[in-house]
């Protein structure tokens, strides 16, 4: 596999012989979550209540921990068309480059693991198809370490998504969308209320279109339904099913000696592809059933559980060109002229599936002044992948003139990889205190077994106890400064490519804030945070097909996120982050991690008399300079780039219509450049026109 891949997968712990499909313990959770229409979700955003933080219904002013929301709303609103670009407004996280094989966020300089619905989708670096946005209601970013709750995981977060659910009124919408790279998008949400008891919703959504990167398609077809049953005020049920099938490119690789650091003159299109047309695309199938289980035996004795069942099958194509052949990464070509890259293949068949299920009782007693809200859980998770993959080298290509089809397929080999199965079981206890309704004491312990198996190799099982301890008090109403000590661990599935197992990577977090809410709909959160990483995999100097591990990372910062919504009329967001990462042995911020990062959005809805509403509105990203190797042997240095957004809206009776542009000004930039040689795009200005219609 290509060493740029690898320089990027090794941070989210890859392992030896199958580097980039190496697998992270899995545990899975579920957020106790109330079924909610758009605008009930409003509302909840409004009164500051979260429920991942500490999978409780609290409010964000008690919550000793650092929390984003994102609503189905926001996303609209800042044009985003993938779950990296709806988070691209938060502090903490960081998501560049766009990447086809997956939603990969950086929180706090660490890769996040994707929940959705509470309950754990990613187990390492696998292809699993990208989530559609749309079928969400909203996503929650938890940063900072989680395991007390959500056992083995990342060291820098996590993101949960939340999806669409039945609610009961009837409310349903058709839309149809136009932009960039060709895209034609038909999406429609269907909720009806069948009786008092019954509520059903269906999402669905078709896309053709192509990307940056020539000959690339981005096709999808989805369909979510789901039912909810409430048999009495105390019990309700709701089933959510997925069907999704994703036609994709892979994410484009481009030599640093023809781009970042071309001559003059000689940088190359980066709309080129290395690979060939007829080969460097994939699909990908993905299926999954939830069912999530509400019920209040009392006022002060609820049962929460969540379970759901997924199978998934990727086919990935690609070729593509590598760049170390010369004494440097910057010298890649096999002439004089400087024109023609080698090329290798990489393909994979993977099948993926998974069992996740989660159930907690809640209990709420008091002991004199003090309010007790006690969470005690079981949670559970299967994983199991099997398949075969290709990894061999092909004809070169010319970058500047390139001729296609002078590959013979049918010498591609595919090698079985070893299966994996991996099961996990968490127990986990949690006390909210509430001492004379001015100050919260949070306490939580959580314990896991893991074990991971690899065809023809010994089980291999790890344990481990993690903590979590946070307070806050209340100096005003509205006004809470913080402390949290927070822990993770994450078992590393796998061997070194000379046989050796690795050792748990485990985490602690010292964290410290405070959080202001002026007003109804305003939110404003200041934190520092100390994280310490031990046991950390990465890339072998020697030899970048092989993981080592060994020593720590350290990141250290501060963010600011502030948000305020007055609904139907003004709508801002503010975001800035710092962030020093540091590798031990490394005296420079660590490979590809942005040190800050800042961005504003807003948007305004100004009535025009009747029932017509103009909204308009836009935002500013920036991002900093990112830093590749180490300066004694070959660094690259990617710069900093701003980028702006802009949307416009009008909405008369029962139609919207909408425009937003993603890097208003087209502003040319690369969005990462590595050690290797590789540069990857930037995007490109995008823009799309959507016509909605409700019903």
């Amino acid at each position: 596999m290509k060493r740029s891949f690898q320089a990027k997968a090794g941070r989210i712990a890859i392992g030896g012989a199958i580097a980039g499909m190496s697998l992270s313990a899995a545990t899975a959770l579920a957020q106790n979550a109330t079924a909610a229409s758009s605008g009930d979700l409003d509302e909840i955003v409004i009164t500051a209540h979260a429920v991942t933080a500490t999978k409780t219904d609290t409010p964000l002013l008690e919550i000793p921990q650092s929390i984003s929301i994102v609503t189905a709303q926001q996303i609209v609103d800042q044009g985003a068309t993938t779950l990296l670009g709806a988070l691209k407004y938060t502090a903490g996280l960081v998501n560049i480059p766009d990447d086809t094989r997956g939603d990969f966020n950086q929180t706090r300089g660490f890769w996040a693991v994707n929940y959705l619905d509470g309950l754990k989708r990613e187990f390492g670096f696998v292809f699993l198809p990208r989530t559609e946005i749309y079928g969400l209601q909203r996503v929650d970013v938890l940063l900072g370490p989680s395991a007390n709750l959500y056992g083995s995981g990342s060291s820098g977060g996590l993101v949960n998504m939340q999806s669409k659910r039945p609610f009961f009124g009837n409310s349903s919408e058709v839309a149809a969308s136009f932009g960039t790279y060709d895209r034609k998008q038909l999406q429609f949400d269907y909720n009806a209320e069948i009786n008092s008891t019954v509520a059903v919703r269906v999402v669905g959504l078709y896309r053709d279109a192509g990307m940056l990167m020539q000959y690339q398609p981005d096709d999808r077809q989805v369909i979510q339904p789901s039912i909810t049953w409430r048999p009495s005020d105390k019990t309700e049920l709701t089933a959510i099913a997925l069907y999704q099938y994703d036609k994709t490119g892979p994410v484009g690789y481009l030599p640093l000696a023809a781009t970042l650091n071309a001559p003059p003159g000689l940088q190359m299109d980066r709309t080129t592809m290395l690979g060939e047309p007829d080969y460097n695309h994939g699909t990908k199938k993905d299926k999954w059933l939830t069912l999530l289980i509400n019920h209040q035996f009392s006022d002060s004795f609820k049962w929460h559980s969540a379970t759901r069942v997924e199978g998934d099958n990727t086919i990935q194509h690609e070729i593509y060109g590598y760049y170390w052949q010369g004494p440097t990464p910057n010298d890649p070509f096999l002439d004089p002229e400087r024109t023609t890259i080698p090329r290798a293949v990489f393909a994979l068949d993977a099948h993926y599936s998974s069992l996740d299920a989660d159930n907690n009782l809640e209990f709420k007693f008091g002991t004199g002044p003090v309010k007790h809200q006690v969470l005690a859980g079981l949670d559970y998770t299967h994983f199991h992948f099997d398949g075969s993959q290709a990894y061999q080298n092909v004809t070169p290509l010319n970058i500047y003139h390139p001729v296609y089809g002078t590959v013979d397929y049918s010498t591609i080999v595919f090698t079985p990889q070893s299966d994996q199965n991996l099961n996990t079981t968490g127990i986990y206890v949690q006390d909210q205190m509430r001492f004379f309704d001015r100050g919260s004491l949070v306490l939580g312990a959580r314990h896991d077994r893991v074990s991971s198996a690899f065809t023809g190799s010994e089980t291999e099982i790890d344990n481990a106890t993690t903590y979590h301890a946070a307070v806050n008090v209340d100096v005003t109403k509205s006004l809470a400064p913080y402390l949290s000590y927070s822990e993770n661990f994450q078992p590393i599935s796998g061997l070194s490519q000379f046989g050796s197992r690795f050792r748990p990577v485990t985490a602690r977090q010292y964290e410290g804030g405070i959080k202001w809410q002026p007003v109804n709909g305003a939110m404003l959160r200041l934190t520092y945070y100390d994280i310490l990483e031990k046991n950390r995999l990465g890339v072998n100097p020697d030899n970048p097909l092989d993981s080592i591990q060994g020593g720590s990372a350290k990141s250290y910062g501060y963010e600011l996120q502030g948000n305020y919504v007055v609904a139907h009329d003004l709508s801002l967001s503010v975001a800035l982050s710092h962030n020093s990462f540091r590798v031990a042995g490394q005296n420079r911020q660590a490979d590809n991690s942005p040190q800050d990062t800042a961005s504003v959005f807003a948007d305004k809805s100004v009535h025009l008399g009747g029932d017509k509403v103009l909204r308009f509105g836009g935002g500013v990203r920036y991002i900093s300079s990112q830093i590749s190797g180490d300066a004694s042997y070959f660094q690259v240095v990617t710069p900093s780039f701003t980028l702006v957004d802009a949307m416009a809206a009008l909405d008369v009776k029962q139609w919207s219509f909408q425009v937003n542009a993603v890097n208003l000004f087209n502003k040319f930039y690369w969005a990462t450049c590595d050690q290797y040689g590789a540069c990857t795009n930037g995007d490109a200005r995008t823009v799309i026109a959507m016509a909605t219609r409700h019903f």
